[in-house]
């Protein structure tokens, strides 16, 4: 199949109007997907990523309206471009509520075969072209980041140097301020430029993943043991409750580590001394909340409890935005790149799970994330 050639996937369930529109569909070079019903489009959409997705409104239990809201609820086939196919009249009502779920076109049957082709490839190039823009964006960002990172590399490592080398020198105490303030602004910096690069390759899918099998522990326990002695310095008691019965998990441990250690990271700053952080894990499905909808797979939910002050309702939906910080962050002045809770996100979607935040203004936050059970 050349590469040009776009990808379609039909669904319907009658197998009368599937071969229709094959039939019209071959009048170009287009490769098509057959799905009968809305379950067989979700599985189909996320593992082929079809160019485009002709979606009929009227299927007996899970319809298109619903097909739709959990294609754009899923990362993997959040983008995919659909167009609604009815045996209805159009009405106002009908259109409305399927734009609003995110459709980009609506035809009604019997369909017009020219209208179809002509807003297919118009759809599929439109698609296309915001992917290259995406690419390219991507790539330039990263290109510039990049650039940004090495001098500052050498910047920190000059300083670092003046520092080491000072001792025993006429340099002043004031001298030596000014090169400690120098050297921890080179070091934030650096750390912004990094999480910067970090966000741009998650969100240009350029990070490959290791889709390892195996307990929760393995991206849990080394970051807990490494963090005991962070807790008890700071006075925080960090207890872990987690079930030795829980089913493996498809994950990349070393990534899904990251998201653990910035979690309780997070958690510690803002847990006053004599508090408690407390991480652990239970069963999930896909009826969970934070959990894919329409789905049918079983997940593993992590949870990380802090009791700190909490996190106004109106400030939770922005917390994965980059830059966005909560005004608790604040009043226990804690500052960072905004960036954190962005790349954990990046990384749990990236797998195949989902991840939310709950909050008790003055008394306790819940950051947790949903990583898939291992088939057997």
């Amino acid at each position: 199949m050349p590469e040009c050639e776009p990808t379609v996937l039909v669904v319907d369930d009658t197998e009368d109007n599937l071969d229709l529109l094959e039939f019209a569909l071959k009048r170009k070079p287009v490769h098509m997907l057959r799905a009968t019903s809305g379950k067989e489009c979700l599985a189909i959409a996320e593992e082929k990523q079809p160019d485009i997705i002709l979606l009929d409104i009227q299927m007996p239990g899970m319809d298109g309206f619903e097909t739709l809201k959990r294609l754009r609820a899923n990362r993997a086939t959040a983008k995919i471009p659909v167009i609604f196919l009815t045996a209805q009249r159009k009405d106002p009502d009908s259109i409305a509520a399927g734009l609003a779920l995110g459709a980009e076109q609506y035809l009604t049957k019997p369909i017009d075969t020219e209208e179809l082709l002509v807003r297919t490839k118009m759809m599929v190039q439109l698609k296309r072209a915001e992917a290259e823009l995406e690419r390219t964006k991507a790539d330039f960002m990263a290109m510039l980041v990049h650039d940004l990172r090495s001098p500052l590399i050498g910047v920190k490592s000059v300083i670092e140097l003046l520092q080491d080398s000072g001792k025993g020198t006429p340099l002043n105490d004031d001298h030596f301020e000014l090169l400690s303030s120098a050297h921890a602004s080179s070091v934030k910096l650096l750390e912004l430029v990094s999480d910067f690069l970090d966000v741009s390759k998650y969100e240009a899918g350029s990070v490959s993943f290791q889709k390892d099998v195996g307990p929760i522990t393995r991206f849990i326990d080394p970051v807990v043991q490494q963090m005991d002695i962070q807790f008890k310095q700071r006075n925080v008691v960090l207890v872990k409750n987690i079930p030795g019965d829980l089913p493996a998990v498809v994950a990349d441990a070393s990534k899904t580590e990251q998201v653990v250690m910035n979690l309780l990271s997070n958690a510690l700053k803002f847990t006053k001394s004599g508090g408690t952080v407390t991480i652990e894990a239970a069963s999930a499905t896909s009826e969970a909340k934070d959990a894919a909808p329409g789905s049918g797979k079983r997940f593993v939910r992590i949870s990380v409890t802090d009791s700190g002050v909490g996190i106004a309702r109106e400030e939770l939906s922005g917390l994965f935005e980059r830059y966005k910080q909560a005004s608790s962050a604040k009043l226990v002045k804690q500052k960072g790149t905004g960036l954190g809770l962005v790349i954990c996100k990046l990384i749990i979607e990236s797998q195949g799970g989902t991840m939310s935040v709950e909050s008790e203004p003055g008394k306790r936050t819940t950051f947790s994330f949903i990583l898939p059970v291992a088939e057997t």
